[in-house]
């Protein structure tokens, strides 16, 4: 039997079934825009192509839902498996797989993502406001800089046309210029992921996280944060098992896999896939990980980030990369013998960390929640 996300990788890997699924889908859309109006007091969120309820849609939602002042607002939130979301605040969920979808979506006044809302098939949308967040500072390539990129979704990254796309500084600014070349206005001023921080921190306990996790060790906590490759590596890409265990004789070790990633199969690793990035981030003493976007999000909290990149050639040939480590002055290690020594070493260069968040991620939180409940009230 052929699953759904087998369904979506064939459509999006065959230019044959890609642009078939494109027009069919255009064609509707158009369609249904002759006789669906939006309703000016609704917000359709989605998160990762709808496949978590996180991140900075997360924020927006919560933003929104928690300020009198848009009391009166729907709030829709779309998945791929409504059913697996049973928050109580969320009251009003969708399936981004539906052929409803659509109707909801053009029903909606403002979208807001972190991905693609439009399911891969950007249309003019006139009357509606498309908020993009994105999901990361760009360090591995994107667009027509990305290698192997399957038809369908270049031509997203060609055609599609956010209103407002927001953006950590002037070097992810410059970039995005770049990917997204068709985006009407670019909001310079941060990313509500610092609100996420400022969220957790006032609200949640770590000694209440660790306890969630099953941590009872007083032993300095590591999390380990591959990345997707998206491609048949011919070289070592994570760490073994073998390694993980050897951590974790020195650290309580928790894996936070990509969700297309394999989990590892070490019985002391606490394997946290599906747990919240930002309280691991609350509970975690150092972050590991390779060409994730995740240690920018990671490096405000002032603890030590370390780069394992042996496939370092393999992956600047088959996806691309903006820059390499050394250009962050972070520590960064091809071997696993190498990471260990890395590791064991007494001293860090905290002053990296400062240059790359000054950088990379200059903006507090609430200034990109100011820009976001503005764009509400003036559009």
């Amino acid at each position: 039997m052929i699953h759904a996300q087998q369904i979506k990788n064939i459509i999006k890997n065959s230019t044959l079934f890609g642009w078939l699924y494109y027009w069919v889908g255009v064609t509707i859309v158009k369609f249904l825009q002759l006789f669906i109006k939006p309703n000016e007091k609704q917000i359709l969120f989605i998160s990762y192509s709808g496949r978590q309820f996180s991140d900075t849609p997360k924020e927006a939602f919560n933003l929104i839902r928690e300020d009198p002042a848009y009391a009166d607002y729907k709030l829709v939130w779309a998945f791929n498996r409504p059913a697996d979301f049973k928050q109580a605040e969320i009251t009003n969920k969708i399936s981004s797989n539906s052929p409803l979808f659509f109707y909801h979506l053009l029903r909606s006044k403002y979208w807001v993502a972190n991905s693609s809302i439009d399911r891969l098939i950007p249309f003019k949308h006139d009357n509606n406001v498309y908020i993009q967040f994105w999901h990361g500072v760009p360090m591995k390539a994107l667009g027509h800089t990305e290698i192997g990129l399957a038809p369908l979704v270049q031509h997203w990254y060609d055609k599609v046309a956010f209103d407002y796309m927001f953006t950590y500084s002037d070097y992810d600014l410059d970039k995005f210029k770049e990917v997204f070349p068709r985006t009407k206005r670019f909001v310079n001023t941060g990313q509500l992921r610092e609100k996420i921080v400022e969220r957790y921190e006032g609200k949640t306990n770590v000694e209440r996280i660790k306890k969630e996790l099953g941590i009872k060790s007083d032993k300095k906590v590591l999390l380990y944060v591959p990345t997707f490759r998206g491609y048949d590596a011919k070289e070592q890409t994570t760490l073994t098992d073998a390694t993980l265990e050897r951590l974790a004789k020195e650290y309580v070790v928790i894996y936070r896999g990509h969700y297309f990633s394999r989990a590892t199969q070490s019985g002391s690793i606490i394997t946290a896939d599906k747990f919240s990035l930002y309280k691991l981030f609350m509970v975690s003493d150092l972050l590991i990980t390779d060409f994730s976007s995740v240690f920018f999000d990671f490096a405000p909290y002032h603890k030590p980030v370390y780069l394992f990149q042996p496939d370092l050639e393999e992956y600047q040939v088959k996806r691309g990369l903006y820059f390499t480590a050394e250009t962050l002055g972070l520590p960064v290690s091809y071997s696993e013998a190498e990471l260990i020594d890395c590791l064991n070493k007494a001293e860090y260069d905290y002053d990296a960390l400062e240059a790359l968040n000054s950088r990379f991620n200059p903006h507090s939180g609430d200034e990109a929640a100011f820009a976001f409940k503005s764009i509400l009230e003036h559009t």
